[in-house]
């Protein structure tokens, strides 16, 4: 997938696993973009590792090591470049904010070392406008000056300034309601496992509430149709999962990795 030297000195790093229902919309985002596409799998068997080197992706086999370990891994395959742009493999560049990368990246003045970009999420068919809006990410910056912190709530940071992009990053994060709560059920055992706050009466019956009314009337996700009325629903559903598993941590044991039986 390497784009002429005429173009910016941009490497794409993409974390991937099991991907094949996005990947290709992702990689297909940056073609002409970048000089490299770097895709970091953690063990796919769905084809995903094959789909990516056919269309021109440069693929590095990592075993799963964390959600910031693994973006770490991702970013030091492009070193050498002067920027790098980091995606997930459910992620994609909308037309305008590729024109607002190529923009910002063509004025080599600009004191910027990295750039924010509002993510969206595409679900059941359309754009969720309000929900979970604005959701900015730093993704875009100087190679040399940018490092992840974290692991669980992994961030992008750089030294220097930074900025904002016009456009979105388009999330296909879930397929519908059922994959939403099978995805949040596993996030909700990973949250409890590290985060010992919560589990109490007070907490269950709370949480879920304040969960769905931030996105449904804070972030005016009623304005989203249904659509948002469910996406609302399933993070309150994630908070309610989560404070039960670590329930039954306080009251019953160690919680057990959900993933194993799936």
């Amino acid at each position: 997938m390497d784009a002429s030297h005429d173009t910016p000195d941009l490497a794409v790093a993409i974390t991937a696993f099991n991907s094949m229902r996005t990947i290709e919309r992702a990689l297909e985002s940056v073609r002409g973009l970048a000089r490299v596409v770097v895709v970091v799998d953690s063990g796919s068997t769905d084809g995903t590792p094959e789909r990516c080197r056919e269309m021109g992706a440069m693929v590095v086999h990592h075993p799963w090591s964390g959600y910031g370990e693994q973006k770490r891994i991702s970013i030091a395959q492009c070193a050498g470049h002067e920027w790098t742009l980091v995606l997930d493999s459910d992620e994609s560049v909308e037309p305008r904010l590729r024109e607002s990368i190529k923009s910002a990246l063509a004025r080599s003045a600009e004191p910027a070392n990295g750039y924010e970009v509002n993510r969206k999420i595409w679900f059941l068919g359309g754009w969720l406008n309000h929900t979970f809006q604005p959701e900015w990410r730093l993704r875009l910056f100087r190679t040399s000056e940018g490092r992840v912190v974290g692991d669980l709530h992994e961030a992008i940071v750089v030294d220097g300034g930074t900025r904002r992009l016009a456009g979105d990053l388009r999330h296909d994060s879930f397929r519908d309601m059922d994959d939403m709560l099978r995805r949040h059920l596993n996030y909700a055992s990973v949250l409890a496992a590290h985060d010992g706050r919560g589990g109490t009466i007070f907490r269950i019956l709370v949480s879920p509430s304040a969960a769905f009314l931030k996105q449904l009337l804070l972030r005016r996700g009623f304005l989203d149709g249904w659509r948002g009325v469910l996406a609302a629903g399933g993070m309150a559903a994630c908070a309610l999962m989560k404070h039960l598993l670590l329930a039954q941590r306080r009251h019953f044991g160690p919680i057990g990795d959900t993933r194993s039986n799936a």
